[in-house]
């Protein structure tokens, strides 16, 4: 199993659905899955540490878990038929280990609330290694979201590096590398607002 960490929220462009995507907490590997309106709106009230007086279902859902004795150790994301992915919730008390299944946009909702870790089996792993060497016509439609999101992401570092940069010396830098001072100049006319597009 790897663990992995929601790395946010996004729009598939062609289906205009809620993607969230999630990111290996060591690695690279990054995997998008469709989610529902409702579910992406419950993730990302949990992303934001957002408190509401009344629970919501997923929060009803993690109080009954724990009314009941129980522990939320982790969601696993299981397998992936036809383009759809499996979870289990895995919960555990003094005297019982549970597994149930479960969607992974709910799953990820519970993980989130409750600080348990989102873990991917090895046959979703090695789904994702077969994506990454597909054509743009056999990658799944939520797979350029989540690219986008990542090399945005990447591409805000560096804006932030050259930020920082300008501050501290108040110009670009005079090392005379002509290499370094076009890449410089191309971040500047190309800035333009990195959309974190959280729902």
């Amino acid at each position: 199993m790897v663990e992995m960490r929601v790395f946010g929220l996004a729009l598939d462009e062609q289906s205009k659905t809620p993607v969230v995507i999630l990111r290996a907490k060591n690695g690279d590997i990054v995997l998008p899955i469709l989610v529902g309106p409702a579910e992406a709106m419950a993730i990302s009230l949990a992303l934001d540490d957002e408190s509401l007086p009344r629970p919501l279902t997923h929060d009803l859902l993690l109080l009954c878990v724990r009314a009941f004795r129980h522990d939320l150790v982790s969601v696993e994301i299981t397998r992936c038929e036809e383009g759809v992915y499996y979870a289990d919730l895995v919960l555990h008390s003094q005297t019982s280990r549970l597994r149930i299944d479960c969607r992974p946009s709910d799953a990820i909702a519970l993980a989130l609330r409750a600080k348990a870790p989102i873990l991917i089996s090895e046959a979703v792993m090695r789904r994702i290694s077969a994506q990454k060497g597909a054509t743009p016509q056999e990658m799944p439609p939520a797979a350029d979201a989540a690219i986008d999101m990542v090399r945005r992401a990447g591409a805000q570092k560096e804006v932030n590096a050259l930020h920082n940069l300008l501050l501290c010396e108040g110009g670009l830098p005079g090392d005379g590398d002509p290499d370094r001072d076009a890449k410089f100049k191309e971040l500047l006319h190309a800035l333009e607002p990195v959309s974190r597009l959280k729902m």
